[in-house]
This record gives C-alpha cells, sequence and structure tokens, in this order.
C-alpha cells in the first residue's frame, strides 16, 4: 500500500513539474517549449532516453525544473523496469515450483518425497507412464526434477493440506495415487480427508507398521503396501528358496531390457482380439502367437489366480500375464491399451 503510494504521489509531481516547465518556458523569446503538449513530448524522450534534442529548456529556472524532469524521469523508468523484472522472476518461480499445475491424465500421482518414493517411480518410468510428484520441500523438488527431466514428469512444490494442489495435478484424472508418507497416523489422517474429497480415487499407501494395515484399508484405500511384511517375505524366499526369490524378484520388476520378464495387467477393451475366448485358448494362443503367459484374471475387482478353463473373457476383465521386455510393445499393441489399471 505505502509503495503504491508513493508512486502515486511521484506521479502527480512529475506531471506538475511538467506543467510548470510549459509555463515558465513559453515565456522566453528563444522557447522551444511553448505549449503543454510539448512539454509533455519533453517529458516523454527524456523518459524513453531517447534525446531528439527537438525541445529543451532555455530558461535557468526551466533548466532546474527539467533537471527535476530528468531525475524523475529515471525514476520511473527503473520502477517500471523493476516491476517487470520482478513480475518475470515471480512467474519463473511460479513455474519451477509447479503452481501453475499440469493437463496429464491417466497418469500416477506420488505424494511424499523419500528413497522409497523414489525406487517407486523409477519401476513406473520404463512402463512409459506419467507421474506427477507432490512434496513439501523445496531441495527434494530440484532432485526430482534433476532425476526425470523429461515429459512424462511434473513436480510440485506444496503443502500436503492445501487441497488446491490436488486440483494442479488433475488427481481426479490420475489412474491411482501413492500416499508417501513416513508417520502412518500422518497418513491416516492424509487418506481419511483425500477421501472426502476424492471418494472414488484410487489410493496405495505405504505403511511401515504392519498392525496399522487393516486400519487404513477400512478408510478405503485401495491397498496397503507394508514394506517390512514385503522384504521378510522376499528374505525368507531367498533363504530357503533362493532361485523362486530370484525369479519373484524379476517378475515384479518392471522390465527395462530385452530380455526381463515383468507381470503385467492390461485391461480388456474393444478390440481385444481375446475377448470372447475361454481362458485356456487365449492360454494357448497368447503364448504362441505373442510368446506371453497368461497366469490370472481380474474379474469385478477380484483376482483369479487360476480360472476354469472355460471361463470367458469378457471386457472390463483385466489379463493378468508375464511378458519378456522386447514383447511388451507388441502386447500394447495387439491390446490396444498400456499395461495397467
Amino acid at each position: 500500500m505505502k509503495k503504491k503510494s508513493g508512486l502515486i504521489i511521484g506521479g502527480i509531481i512529475y506531471l506538475v513539474l511538467i506543467y510548470i516547465i510549459s509555463l515558465v518556458e513559453k515565456g522566453s523569446a528563444d522557447a522551444n517549449i511553448k505549449s503543454l503538449t510539448d512539454a509533455f513530448w519533453y517529458a516523454i524522450v527524456t523518459l524513453t532516453t531517447v534525446g531528439y534534442g527537438d525541445f529543451y529548456p532555455v530558461t535557468n529556472v526551466g533548466k532546474v525544473i527539467g533537471l527535476f524532469i530528468i531525475l524523475g524521469s529515471l525514476g520511473l523508468i527503473g520502477y517500471f523496469i523493476g516491476e517487470i523484472t520482478s513480475r518475470i522472476n515471480l512467474y519463473m518461480e511460479k513455474k519451477k515450483n509447479g503452481f501453475f499445475g499440469t493437463d496429464f491424465e491417466d497418469h500416477y500421482i506420488i505424494i511424499g518425497w523419500n528413497e522409497f518414493g523414489r525406487q517407486v517411480a523409477d519401476q513406473i518410468f520404463p512402463a512409459g507412464h506419467k507421474v506427477a510428484f507432490i512434496t513439501n520441500s523445496k531441495n527434494n523438488l530440484e532432485l526430482i526434477k534433476d532425476l526425470y527431466d523429461h515429459d512424462r514428469a511434473f513436480a510440485m512444490f506444496a503443502d500436503y493440506h492445501n487441497n488446491m494442489a490436488f486440483d494442479k495435478v488433475n488427481i481426479d484424472k490420475c489412474k491411482a495415487v501413492f500416499v508417501n508418507f513416513k508417520d502412518d497416523t500422518e497418513t491416516l489422517v492424509f487418506v481419511l480427508n483425500l477421501k472426502k474429497l476424492y471418494p472414488n480415487l484410487n489410493i496405495i499407501v505405504n505403511c511401515t507398521a504392519p498392525d496399522l494395515k487393516d486400519t487404513l484399508i477400512n478408510t478405503g484405500v485401495s491397498h496397503v503396501v507394508s514394506r517390512s511384511e514385503v522384504a521378510s517375505k522376499m528374505v525368507a524366499s531367498y533363504l530357503f528358496e533362493p532361485h523362486v526369490a530370484e525369479y519373484t524378484d524379476d517378475l515384479i520388476a518392471t522390465s527395462i531390457n530385452n530380455d526381463d520378464q515383468d507381470i503385467q495387467q492390461f485391461r480388456v477393451c474393444e478390440g481385444n482380439p481375446y475377448e470372447g475366448m475361454s481362458y485356456f485358448e487365449a492360454f494357448v494362443k497368447m503364448k504362441k502367437e505373442l510368446n506371453a503367459i497368461l497366469i490370472g484374471l481380474v474379474v469385478d475387482g477380484h483376482i483369479n489366480k487360476n480360472p476354469e478353463d472355460n471361463q470367458t473373457i469378457k471386457r472390463g476383465n483385466y489379463l493378468i500375464v508375464i511378458t519378456v521386455g522386447n514383447t511388451r510393445m507388441q502386447i500394447e499393441k495387439t491390446f490396444g491399451v498400456k499395461e495397467g489399471v
């Protein structure tokens, strides 16, 4: 408010000086500033630092006033340049922090950043999906942008309780949200509030305490991942069936190299050549034509790990298949969809 008031007062004084110099100069026989219009032109030329020299004060009083007009012009031009620079810097800062949002759709959102979040993102990107990150640390924001400098990544600095941030990452158009907080209590409160805003949101959460798993599931989240529980199962498997553990580890990781194997799910949409087939017929045909192994179906949100041979594959089901890295693109082309939900 003070800055604005000072600008108004300065502007008024500047205009008054222009008016006074027009009065002072037109009284001189040698004057070339003979009207208010001439005085304004002199001020404009001075303000823009052009200095044509066609109008200038000739009287002593006029020269003194002209000096103040020159100083005032420097002040005005400095103010406007400062304002423009400030606005450009503010714009760039907002853009850097992700305040203008993203137009991503059918993407994944990771809320909360740490090493585990990075490992999750590293599995998503090789599959060709887009990921939007929300972090409450500017240091993490810089790290994310350094790690994922491509058009499939978007990072935003925001308070986790700022609901406007969710709209800016198109949360209502995403495939799933991964809530990745260190504190389970914070996760629980956050998920409850998020579910109120977006009741149909597909939410996956990271839980450090296995005892809270059921509580988090009761909030309506789709899946709860307990890192200690998953790690303990893998360690036990490596202890007494190491080759199975190696095979499992390879399957749950996103395939990157051509010889990597991966378990993937694909939604049966219109045009899928396996729609209407029996499970066994699709199993044989898929192995022959795509070198992929059909290992299960998802029907109405429920996984059928060993379907009956004659179970019909219908639109809206998900096919769960084991693929090799170099066949994924061929499968996506055949099915007409990317892997995932």
